[in-house]
């Protein structure tokens, strides 16, 4: 299904919004079954993209979907519903000379990142999943960037997150790559304290 359609932007929303009040608006002024036409076509549409906007998930919404549902993991300090989410291995981009790292399953289930998260109490939260921020790399294939923190006490580190998630062959989307990143300048790697 194409994005415009399955993830219509506001604007969308806006045209057509604007159709149903013009069509609407002429079919009251003449009042007969000629005008009140296309202003049932107006609303028919209208609610056919609405319907399929929420019945089906765009690549976007997919992917975001389960970024969010690996903060809530590590929120959680669940290292299994986390690596649910992503393929063995991924990679990794860290700030050691720009080198990324792959990871398995394993290296990240053991990682220390997850003793630190729960001594500490650390609450992890992420958010601004703007549509600024996706590239679409091909039909499976997705980038996405979003704002991420992690929150004990009053000591925060955010980081600006790039994920690459792709269509698996069982027809699921996975994470399949990500960085971390300066949270003002996207393009400084900014790693995460205690992460494989």
């Amino acid at each position: 299904m194409p994005p415009f359609i399955s993830d219509p932007p506001p604007v969308v929303y806006l045209v057509l919004a604007a159709l149903v009040v013009i069509a609407g608006a002429i079919a009251a002024q003449r009042q007969d079954r000629k005008s009140a036409l296309p202003f049932f076509i107006a609303i028919a549409i209208a609610l056919l993209v609405f319907v399929i906007d929420r019945c089906i998930d765009s690549p976007r919404e997919e992917a975001i979907k389960h970024a969010q549902a690996m903060v809530s993991a590590a929120d959680a300090k669940n290292p299994d519903a986390f690596i649910k989410h992503l393929t063995d291995p991924i990679v990794y981009q860290t700030a050691e000379g720009n080198q990324p790292r792959t990871l398995k399953h394993e290296d990240v289930k053991k990682s220390p990142f997850w003793q630190m998260l729960t001594h500490n109490r650390v609450h992890v939260a992420a958010w601004d999943f703007s549509r600024d921020n996706v590239k679409q790399i091909d039909d499976n294939t997705i980038e996405i960037g979003f704002m991420a923190k992690g929150e004990a006490g009053n000591h925060q580190v955010p980081v600006y997150v790039r994920a690459t998630y792709k269509r698996q062959p069982d027809g699921k989307i996975k994470l399949t790559a990500f960085g971390t990143y300066h949270p003002v300048n996207h393009n400084e790697p900014f790693p995460i304290p205690n992460f494989p």
